[in-house]
């Protein structure tokens, strides 16, 4: 009988993945978010489709899920306003047209004051529920919109708390930075209706995210193994995301091909240590691992030396081909979105969220002729813990679930079958150009000045004018958004609402509230790890 390649066999299995894979995430992408046509394409065209497509808002979407930023009292007020602007403002001939979920913990907030708002408006019992992690994993599907108030940490608690399916994310920045949260509060009514009553409807950002699986060493004990495998939750958790994929079959292959590969790479390289060529001569282990883990992160995957002072030697694969030896402080493998983040202070470059690549930049690595790669989003990459390691290596994704790869351990990285729509303020290319310029002030600098002639001496007046208004230190652009900024009312009260809403203001009594010393530093409390881990 023949013997079967085993590349040959894995390409055959991942073909017919990511086939089925792409039926699922389409299917479900036009349940979650909008009207998408029947395509016989890969996940890239549909993604790629979404971002061009404008959408209409749906009458019949009435479900809005509202994440504020934890810790900050200030927020309470803001999030209370806007859900009573969003219940009670009559839409689509409705009366009351939505309803809002808003953070568990404010239920028994006392500075929310739900039981007020409940005896004002006996509606609000009906319309104005709560959210928890639980309800967010178990339901993704049952929110059509949500709306992030903060910055660009609760966005990306967002796409942690969605590990699967997310409904368009709408974020208005309050925080410190705003590379995904491009619309300011200020303009939250505007933004907000024409979202759901534009004529041209909106557009998104599907921003890539990347599937990041653990996979760990088993224990070469038969009984062991058979506990290991049999653990109903996590080989549940593994087949809920990964349906199609034979893990069994994953399991026992998957080091005889690194094994293949190491001793190739090996043996191909000139000018190694004789230290070296005899480690390469012994055979490398060929053992099991299970799949124990898997995450969807938005910015990054980051593996580095953790507490030790030494390097990190980690084993790069692409596709089950052995790329290189990394020795480094560590690795970070980023999604274009995650481009500006760690990524970028590791030197990587910044990409385009619209283009689809997986962004490995080395950090602080031990050789400088190590510099940072963009992939293929096709490419599985594996992260591999040598047995040579004298050292674990750590892992976290998207700042989150830190744990410990040992000896043998590694990491699988794949495009994620669910991307994280954004909602544009205007187009994708505009939002990302204005929150380099605001954010990062990329390639903001001072104009340089030139020596004044005798002939130029009429002008000097004119050119001192011009150094005192400062159009001659910053970008025209940038010049009219301070302006713009400044002439923009500061709060969500003071703002005079002509909509037929009921609006509650605040008392005079809740107004002192937040000027108190005792309440300055209270907020949304933040979710346990245990309420995260479902």
């Amino acid at each position: 009988m023949e013997e079967t390649d085993i590349h040959d066999a894995l390409d055959v299995d991942s073909a017919a993945t990511l086939a089925v894979t792409a039926n699922q995430v389409k299917a479900e992408l036009r349940r979650a978010s909008a009207n998408i046509p029947n395509h016989n394409d890969n996940i890239p065209n549909v993604v790629n489709y979404l971002s061009q497509k404008r959408i209409k808002w749906k009458h019949s979407h009435d479900k809005i899920m509202i994440v504020t930023k934890a810790k900050d009292y200030q927020l309470l007020r803001y999030t209370r306003g806007l859900a009573q602007w969003l219940i009670t403002k009559s839409r689509f001939g409705k009366r009351y047209p939505f309803t809002v979920y808003v953070d568990g913990h404010l239920k028994d907030e006392k500075n929310f004051k739900y039981q007020e708002l409940c005896e004002k408006n006996p509606i609000f019992k009906e319309k104005l529920q709560f959210w928890t992690p639980k309800l967010c994993h178990e339901n993704p599907s049952m929110f059509h919109l949500i709306i992030t108030l903060g910055g660009d940490g609760t966005v990306l608690f967002t796409s942690w708390l969605f590990q699967t399916i997310v409904p368009p994310v709408m974020s208005f920045h309050l925080g410190s930075l705003n590379f995904l949260a491009p619309f300011p509060y200020d303009h939250h009514k505007e933004a907000l209706n024409d979202l759901f009553e534009g004529e041209n409807g909106f557009r998104t950002t599907v921003r890539m995210r990347l599937s990041c699986t653990v996979y760990r060493v088993a224990c070469q004990e038969e009984e062991k193994i058979q506990d290991m495998l049999l653990n109903e939750e996590k080989v549940a958790q593994h087949k809920k995301k990964h349906p199609h994929e034979k893990m069994t079959s994953s399991v026992m292959l998957e080091t005889a091909w690194m094994k293949k590969q190491l001793l190739q790479s090996g043996s191909n390289q000139e000018g190694l240590s004789k230290e070296e060529r005899q480690y390469l001569k012994k055979a490398v282990p060929c053992y099991t691992t299970i799949p124990c883990e898997t995450y969807e992160v938005l910015n990054e995957l980051v593996v580095d030396r953790g507490p030790s002072s030494y390097m990190s030697m980690l084993e790069l694969f692409g596709d089950e081909r052995h790329l290189t030896t990394v020795q480094a402080d560590g690795l970070v493998i980023a999604t274009p979105t995650g481009s500006t983040a760690y990524s970028l202070s590791a030197h990587g470059s910044l990409t385009h969220p619209d283009i689809r690549a997986t962004l490995v930049t080395p950090i602080c690595p031990h050789t400088l002729s190590f510099r940072p790669m963009l992939l293929p989003e096709t490419m599985s990459i594996r992260v591999v813990v040598p047995f040579g390691s004298s050292k674990s290596a750590y892992c976290s994704f998207d700042g989150r679930n830190r744990v410990e790869l040992r000896s043998g351990d590694h990491v699988k990285i794949t495009m994620s079958p669910y991307p994280f729509p954004t909602v544009c303020r205007t187009e994708s290319s505009d939002d990302w150009f204005s929150s380099l310029q605001s954010s990062l002030q990329w390639n903001v600098r001072q104009r340089q000045s030139f020596v004044i002639l005798e002939s130029d001496k009429e002008n000097k007046g004119t050119d001192e004018k011009e150094k005192v208004s400062g159009t001659n230190n910053m970008l025209a652009c940038l010049k009219e958004e301070e302006h713009e900024d400044d002439n923009e009312s500061a709060t969500y009260d003071e703002q005079k609402d002509n909509d037929d809403g009921e609006i509650y203001t605040l008392t005079d009594e809740e107004d002192n509230d937040i000027d108190n010393e005792e309440n300055r530093y209270q907020g949304i409390p933040m979710w346990g790890s245990d309420e995260l881990k479902l």
